[in-house]
């Protein structure tokens, strides 16, 4: 018999102990702490004797104009002082909010009491699956655990060894942001901050994030290198109807219904599953719907919205606009033949129906924008300007958003019932890894799996698209050069409040890999943390892929 011991990652518990200090520290996305958890980064790498040598190597960056004061931080660790290219490896510091934790949410920052105050609560909390985690002692509950930062305590703990190896030949930037749940406006002001290093003549070679795996369907278990990042769209629909009195439900068309037709038409729409290199993106679900009344009276809701996230693997903003506009269509179709079919049944009279209440219409921000300056001429481009303006300074993009629809859409009462059809930030693109320039990374990860299953007895499955979402998705451009003119064309926030450093982007143009720790449930009150794999294995995988990463650097000379 053949020698079967398996490698395990000589610091596991560093890393263990790393991430429960990361956890303590509560970074709740658009809060204050997340600027603390900046500090408590700082104060972690100053620890290492590197950074006691060269604690300017050290950058903290500014978000712009940021009201949280918060910042990314960027550490560079400079292996061979004589070659200027690196390896990136990336990471966020925020989380979402605990109050889904409910009674045990003062201690969901806590690892070590929440697993006692659950362990004795005999409510539900916890399903089966769970609880069996729960009293296998393999895994580290609580918010953070799993998304994301056991991937920046791993990054971390890899950059220690590395710092402290001899003979290494290798520079490493890491760069942790906060507001990746949000906006990535940390990642913004980090990607500015790179572009700046490019600028002095650094060349980053690859970045290697440590998102954790996702399931790919409920139940998988399955460990995942990813190669690439699912693109993300958020539509926003307005709605404006004709209103009419509760008694008389038949002479409107409620806006409420118009949501709601189009909410039936869109959820779980398999017009929308994106496809791409063997991967289905999942499908389109509404983020919000709601109808715009202030208070209860007998009038039929005249307005309402919609938000829906899309994501894509493949195809552009355009596409999925045109879609979108003809989903709206069909809602609209939907909903005046019913009417009419109703019409016809109390009154027997169609002719005055059809000229009374016309069928609801779709428009685009272009649209509207032509027909107000068809109606109104050149004063309204000051309207549409003065309008924009308005909004520029509104932190939350889907109040700004709603706002311009319900502003511009007050010029074209006589146009009502229609769709309004927009795009709303964040813009996430889709990235990947290019056959030809990046056949050597791509030839690495095939490697990558290889080790994996030699070596340390584990079984990585490769995927391209990263299922849930990730800041990677700004380190390249996606290849459409008409991605941005489709912004332009159809998101009212773009370059009025809400900016992408394109430039920096396309200049850095970095290949990005995603190797990263295990858990379950991101997001949700069980969130936890497999511990044998995300200290013990994936600490090697990173170790390997930054190795083989070196050495295919070197070969180039």
């Amino acid at each position: 018999m053949g020698d079967t011991k398996i490698k395990y990652y000589a610091h596991a518990e560093r890393i263990k102990q790393l991430t429960i200090e990361l956890v303590n520290q509560p970074s709740i996305s658009g809060t204050s702490g997340e600027r603390e958890m900046a500090d408590v980064i700082v104060k972690i790498l100053k620890r290492l004797d590197y950074y006691k040598e060269h604690p300017d190597h050290i950058v903290t960056v500014p978000i712009p104009g940021d009201s949280e004061n918060r910042e990314a931080v960027i550490a560079l660790m400079e292996g061979n002082p004589n070659s200027q290219h690196a390896t990136l490896l990336l990471s966020h510091f925020d989380v979402v909010g605990v109050d889904d934790f409910g009674q045990y949410k003062s201690f969901a920052f806590l690892p070590d009491q929440l697993e006692d105050a659950i362990k004795d609560e005999q409510e539900g909390y916890l399903n089966a699956d769970a609880k069996e985690d729960l009293q296998s002692g393999d895994y580290l509950f609580g918010r953070g655990t799993m998304d994301m930062k056991a991937g920046l305590a791993m990054q971390m703990s890899v950059l220690q060894d590395l710092s402290e190896a001899k003979g290494i030949s290798q520079n490493l930037v890491l760069v942790a942001v906060p507001d990746e749940e949000k906006l990535s406006k940390g990642m913004f002001a980090a990607v500015n901050e790179l572009y700046q290093m490019k600028q002095k003549g650094w060349a980053f070679d690859a970045c290697i994030c440590s998102e954790p795996n996702f399931s790919a369907f409920p139940n998988d278990y399955q460990k995942y290198v990813y190669t690439g990042s699912t693109g993300k769209l958020l539509p926003f629909i307005y709605c404006l109807g004709r209103e009419t009195h509760v008694g008389q439900p038949l002479e409107g068309i409620n806006a409420s219904v118009m949501a709601a037709q189009l909410a039936v038409e869109m959820e779980w729409s398999e017009k929308f599953a994106d496809q791409a290199l063997g991967e289905t993106s999942p499908s389109p679900t509404c983020l919000r719907i709601r109808d715009l009344k202030d208070s209860y009276d007998v009038q039929t809701p005249n307005e309402a919205y919609l938000l829906y996230n899309v994501l894509t693997l493949s195809t552009q903003p355009e596409e999925v606009m045109e879609k979108m506009i003809q989903a709206c269509k069909h809602s609209s179709v939907q909903i005046y033949e019913r009417l009419l079919r109703l019409r016809s049944t109390q009154t027997h009279v169609t002719s005055e129906l059809e000229s009374g209440i016309p069928e609801p219409k779709v428009f685009t921000l272009e649209n509207m924008y032509q027909m107000g300056m068809s109606k109104y001429g050149q004063e309204f481009e000051q309207i549409y300007q003065r309008i924009l303006l308005e909004q520029k300074d509104t932190e939350d993009y889907s109040e700004a958003t709603l706002a311009i629809a319900r502003d511009l859409s007050n010029y074209f009462l006589n146009r009502a019932p229609f769709y309004l059809v927009m795009l709303q930030p964040p813009y996430y693109p889709h990235v990947s890894l290019d056959s030809t320039k990046d056949a050597k990374l791509s030839k690495m990860v095939g490697r990558l799996a290889t080790f994996a299953q030699d070596e340390l007895k584990e079984t990585i499955a490769i995927k391209t698209f990263f299922p849930g979402l990730s800041d990677v998705s700004y380190c390249r451009n996606s290849g459409d050069t008409q991605a941005y003119q489709s912004l332009v064309r159809h998101m009212p926030l773009y370059k009025n409040g809400y900016d992408l450093p394109l430039k920096q982007i396309d200049e850095l143009d970095i290949p990005t890999l995603n190797i990263g720790p295990f858990g379950k449930d991101a997001h949700k009150r069980s969130e936890r943390l497999q511990l044998s794999y995300s200290t013990k294995v994936a600490p090697l995988l990173l170790t390997y892929a930054l190795d083989s990463i070196d050495r295919m650097n070197q070969s180039f000379g």
